[in-house]
């Protein structure tokens, strides 16, 4: 009886697992993608809105001040250059114009009378009945007579041309960006108040503020690509137009404009880009997949490197970003296989197996 509890009692300790045991860890299937070097030239991307050039943009206002009767455009509207666009109610300018003419109509009547007034006065001198200082008088009388018609005729003149000025014309062929004003308004004939906005969207443009070390990197007749959030999937190329040559003490920032080719498809004007612009010549660059570069905290990126059977993370400093890769700098070299999936769950030395 002893003997066959002793041989039960030694089976059942044979079936124990050691306390120390350690259940063996399951590989994270992954997958892997090439690290390769590509030829590409350095990149700056900034952003802008479209514009048009400065020389085909007027913002037109009234030459005269007064109220609005009537503003005879709307946004979105297309001018040719004399069409009336507003209105400044003429009143006031027509009153300018008839008091012109009634000064005109005493000038001229006076230098009718110092005109006969000098003839008489010349045939009296000629037959030696007046003295010479009387006829010089009545001619002096009479130039000063005839200056004043000249005078009054310029005002009239003036007048005219402020009446004609009532009508507000646009001065070039465009279209109506924007309305600023609406009848009733009243405007003060200077610049400051500004009735509408015209461009000519034929030839458009990006403006862009700049930082003070992008600036300095860009200059004119350098390439770049244009891509728009409201436009997915479509490119349009670029090329730098001017060059501020000085930035604001305030910000840093300096302006840069570039020429944007369009074909069928013309970006709204303000509509804000992302800008691609090549500022330096090609060379090797180390690139991988954009769906391998993990966040490591704050402004540190890292890579998980698929180093045979195992996980390896290695800290980079990614680049620019082109056609779905990223350039990088680290220890990475071409011919590394990187893992572009699971990247959360991958720690220095996990276990991995590559997917096919």
């Amino acid at each position: 009886m002893m003997r066959a509890a002793f041989v039960l009692a030694w089976l059942c300790i044979g079936c124990r697992t050691p306390a120390d045991a350690v259940p063996a860890l399951v590989a994270v299937r992954v997958h892997c993608a090439p690290v390769e070097t590509r030829s590409w030239a350095d990149v700056d991307a900034i952003r802008g809105t479209v514009a048009v050039p400065p020389e085909r943009e007027a913002m037109v206002s009234a030459q005269v001040p007064g109220r609005l009767l009537r503003v005879a455009v709307r946004e979105g509207d297309r001018v040719a250059a004399g069409d009336v666009i507003a209105e400044v109610e003429p009143r006031q300018a027509g009153n300018a114009v008839r008091q012109a003419e009634a000064r005109l109509a005493e000038a001229q009547a006076r230098r009718n009378v110092t005109r006969e007034a000098l003839e008489r006065e010349t045939r009296l001198f000629e037959q030696g009945i007046h003295a010479r200082q009387s006829a010089e008088q009545a001619k002096a009388q009479s130039l000063e007579a005839a200056a004043a018609v000249a005078s009054c005729t310029a005002d009239l003149d003036m007048a005219r041309q402020q009446v004609d000025r009532t009508l507000v014309r646009a001065p070039a062929s465009g279209v109506v960006v924007r309305v600023l004003r609406h009848g009733g308004e009243v405007v003060d004939g200077t610049p400051a108040m500004p009735i509408v906005d015209i461009a000519d969207p034929t030839v458009l443009e990006i403006a862009a503020g700049v930082p003070a070390a992008l600036l300095v990197r860009m200059q004119p007749e350098q390439t770049a690509d244009v891509t728009f959030s409201a436009l997915p999937g479509r490119h349009f190329p670029g090329r730098v137009r001017t060059v501020s040559p000085g930035v604001d003490p305030m910000t840093g920032m300096g302006s840069v404009r570039l020429a944007l080719e369009t074909t069928a498809t013309h970006p709204p004007l303000g509509l804000l880009g992302e800008v691609d612009v090549t500022t330096g010549q090609s060379r090797g660059v180390t690139v991988v997949p954009a769906a391998a570069v993990r966040n490591a905290g704050g402004t540190r990126s890292e890579i998980v490197v698929c180093n045979g059977n195992r996980a390896e993370v290695v800290q980079v400093v990614t680049g620019y970003r082109r056609d779905g890769l990223v350039a990088v700098q680290g220890a990475l070299h071409a011919g590394q296989r990187v893992a572009i999936d699971e990247l959360l769950g991958l720690a220095q030395g996990t276990p991995i197996e590559a997917a096919p």
